[in-house]
């Protein structure tokens, strides 16, 4: 009865269609092609990078699952890993949801994916396709500067440690960040194309590039993005290329006093959470509130799940993947 295929490019009316008739009728998508041609459209294949259930009889979608390449990013990567997005079907074709995964996994032969944002029974489905899901942890560094602190309630006092005098950050430009040698330290294996593209080149977002440096090397490279609300600022880590050893606390305070943001936070899924821990970041403990979601800002713990398959040792997640860190509103 349903054609299951990729979205054609001239069916984006039928798409946003859906997504307002099924989600909600203000969804960012129905109301910007241009944020869901920069989440979905896949110049490279020439068609969006949403699966659908087309029903011949209606002529209309009845069910769709959104995902993400690499290479909408940077056409020289080959695709070895998938982001699962968006994912609906109507009530009365519940069994398409099942249908839609399982022909996405087969064709392309799904080794390595991953998801985030999932809740109640898209958790329990989760574990039929993915070999791990959990929640992501929510690292932070607080500016020790500050007193008062509007967007979040910070308890600890992480010791002051010995600054590392070899290490430095240092906002890089575009310039500067592509003709660095830079590798990722986690899978999935980004390019420089691809952080440009995906982050430095958004179109609504103003996402930087900021360097941790040894001794005037590079060595990696946090990509961020301040938020603004309630007359007070944060702090988000997106991503993250390099690989760096040391304490980075004490300057990440001081990078906060100057951009006069309360904390940086890091969401994200990583094999070792020593990795970041021992840069500096903490993580919030039971009597602390470290906010998600900023469009709208929403003053609580929100566990964000995520789901994971690949037999690399370095699988990770961050909140730039998939459409994790997508815009919600304009304006």
């Amino acid at each position: 009865m349903h054609e299951l295929r990729f979205c054609h490019l001239d069916e984006v009316a039928l798409l946003q269609s859906y997504i307002a008739k099924e989600w909600r009728e203000d969804h960012i998508f129905v109301k910007s092609r241009e944020v869901l041609d920069f989440q979905y459209l896949d110049r490279k294949n020439s068609r969006y990078n949403v699966l659908i259930a087309y029903n011949p009889q209606t002529k209309e979608f009845d069910g769709i699952l959104g995902f993400s390449l690499l290479s909408q990013y940077d056409e020289n990567i080959k695709d070895e890993w998938i982001f699962t997005s968006i994912w609906s079907v109507k009530k009365a074709y519940v069994s398409l949801g099942l249908k839609l995964y399982r022909y996405l996994f087969e064709f392309f032969n799904i080794k390595n994916t991953s998801t985030a944002g999932l809740s109640g029974i898209s958790i329990k489905f989760s574990k039929l396709f993915y070999d791990k899901v959990g929640k992501l942890d929510h690292f932070y560094i607080k500016n020790d500067h500050k007193k008062i602190f509007k967007l979040a309630i910070f308890k600890q006092n992480p010791p002051t440690k010995k600054p590392n005098f070899k290490l430095n950050l240092k906002k890089l430009n575009l310039k500067e960040f592509k003709n660095s040698t830079l590798k990722c330290h986690f899978t999935p294996q980004k390019s420089k194309e691809y952080f440009i593209n995906r982050y430095l080149k958004h179109p609504f977002y103003k996402y930087e590039a900021l360097g941790v440096f040894e001794e005037d090397i590079l060595k990696a490279v946090f990509f961020i993005r301040s938020v603004k609300t309630h007359k007070a600022k944060a702090l988000l880590i997106v991503d993250f290329i390099g690989d760096v050893r040391g304490n980075l606390r004490t300057l990440f305070v001081e990078f906060l006093q100057k951009r006069r943001c309360e904390f940086a936070s890091l969401l994200c899924y990583v094999p070792k959470k020593e990795y970041f821990l021992k840069m500096g970041f903490s993580l919030p403990s039971d009597d602390e509130l470290l906010p998600v979601y900023y469009e709208p800002f929403l003053k609580q713990n929100v566990a964000i799940y995520f789901a994971l398959t690949s037999k690399h040792k370095n699988a990770s997640f961050f909140k730039g993947d998939s459409d994790q860190d997508r815009v919600n509103k304009l304006g």
